[in-house]
């Protein structure tokens, strides 16, 4: 064999030996820091003293702390005198009651988050020494660390953490199920729910509950010891939407609360929708949230309008997407109705009921801005007042098809440019016509005023101005 080929690897070993040309050159291994264990193994460090001191003569990964060595443990190490370490860092889910177990010949000591819970301590040759606690962990995450010193004679070593599962001892509810998602097959017109594994060490089973958005009473639907199940309810018209939740069970009997309830929507819904009106355009844009679930396959815009006397629904057209811009849209004021449904994969279409159902969040009543001016001036007449000029406005149109709210009235000296209102004000609506009158006070000063009127909106729209009226004032 070539030379340059021959690798000389201790399995294991502080040292791998590796041939260039007829050098042989040691290769240091990686330091401890640089190894990683995988979830829930242990990493372990080997020692060439019981006192754990200098750096570790071998790192590596052991996943469960149950050894008998006969002489060196490892390459490097001594067959006496020599120390082991194990140490990992796991979740315990909601805790609970547990039961340490070690035994080893010579010296063990077992530790929780850095407090000692085993102390076996001595040069025992090759006698063998156990012992076993009872305690509680708290839930969530803890650091287990195993010290193992062998001095003389055989070398062996076990230790065991286990939860005590009997109900007279075990309290603790497990933790609730997390990650909790859904899938609908509008095919089958079933849902299959899935979660994520709990982290108890006692778990027993998982048991996933059903109950329609209508009722608050839950149905079992199955008990399982997979992380999912297929629920064997067909959706019975394709729209019906249902709660899941999951709980989970220990080996005591104790059972979770349950996951936070999931909804399925065979048939999404649309859940809020928004609209805005371009004065340039004149266009409708409407707007809502994009549904992530799979099975969406178009929405469906409408707009409820008056055809043949009557009010419905009609469409404007569907879209893959969550905008839709309308054709142009009067500025009157009046209010429009619109509506978006979704189909799904399967060919189902949200329930389109004929009326108007202002608690649907598929349903936006949208009122358009009035840009529609009063239609025509208001008459104006000018008298005298005790201080000036009385100018009256008025307009004889019926109170059922009034279009404004109130009247302004304006003056300027006769040549000016600049006009000033004196009057802005509403009127009685009982009188058949409309007035609005003011005494505006002015000096006797021989200069001659122009007076002219008009209507407004509340949306703040104006009339035409009505002809100027002129009035000269006497001088004093």
């Amino acid at each position: 064999m070539h030379q340059k080929s021959l690798v000389a690897a201790r399995t294991g070993g502080v040292m791998s030996a590796v041939v260039l040309g007829s050098l042989l050159v040691a290769v240091p291994q990686a330091a401890a820091a640089d190894i990683t264990c995988s979830t829930n193994v242990y990493k372990r460090t080997f020692y060439k003293n019981t006192s754990f001191s200098g750096s570790p003569a071998r790192t590596d990964c052991d996943s469960t702390v149950s050894r008998s060595w006969s002489g060196s443990p490892v390459s490097g190490v001594p067959s006496n005198n020599f120390g082991v370490r194990w140490s990992v860092s796991r979740d315990f889910g909601s805790g609970g009651p547990f039961t340490f177990a070690a035994s080893a010949t010579d010296g063990v000591r077992v530790y929780l988050d850095g407090v000692r819970k085993i102390d076996l301590w001595k040069n025992t040759g090759d006698t063998a020494r156990s012992k076993s606690v009872n305690l509680t962990v708290p839930r969530g995450r803890h650091t287990l660390r195993v010290d193992y010193a062998n001095w003389t004679g055989a070398a062996k070593v076990k230790y065991t953490y286990t939860p005590r599962t009997s109900a007279t001892y075990d309290k603790t509810k497990p933790l609730v199920p997390a990650g909790v998602k859904t899938a609908y097959n509008t095919t089958t017109r079933r849902t299959t729910v899935s979660w994520s594994a709990n982290k108890e060490m006692d778990l027993a089973s998982y048991t996933l509950y059903r109950r329609p958005v209508t009722s608050g009473t839950w149905t079992k639907v199955s008990t399982t010891t997979a992380r999912s199940h297929t629920d064997p309810l067909v959706n019975p018209d394709d729209r019906t939407p249902f709660y899941y939740e999951v709980r989970a069970k220990d080996k005591a009997g104790n059972t979770s609360s349950g996951s936070t309830d999931t909804i399925v929507r065979p048939l999404p819904v649309v859940t809020s929708l928004t609209g805005t009106y371009d004065k340039a355009t004149g266009k409708v844009t409407l707007k809502w949230p994009l549904n992530a679930e799979p099975h969406v396959d178009h929405y469906t815009v409408l707009s409820n309008d008056e055809v043949d006397g009557s009010y419905v629904w009609v469409p404007l057209g569907t879209t893959k997407g969550n905008t839709w811009t309308t054709a142009p849209v009067p500025a009157d004021g009046e209010w429009r109705h619109y509506r978006v449904l979704v189909t799904n994969d399967g060919g189902t279409t949200t329930y389109n009921p004929r009326w108007l159902d202002a608690d649907a969040t598929n349903e936006l009543w949208f009122g358009i801005p009035d840009g529609i001016a009063p239609f025509s001036a208001p008459d104006l007449t000018l008298g005298s007042c005790a201080s000036g000029v009385q100018a009256t406005a008025s307009d004889s149109t019926p109170a059922p098809i009034r279009d404004f709210t109130g009247f302004e009235i304006e003056r300027r000296v006769a040549g000016s440019t600049t006009w000033s209102v004196v009057l802005r004000k509403g009127f009685d609506p009982r009188p058949a016509t409309a007035t609005a009158t003011v005494c505006d006070p002015l000096p006797s000063d021989g200069r001659t005023y122009e007076y002219r009127a008009r209507t407004h909106d509340t949306a703040g729209n104006f009339s035409p101005y009505s002809d100027i009226r002129t009035m000269t004032m006497p001088v004093g």
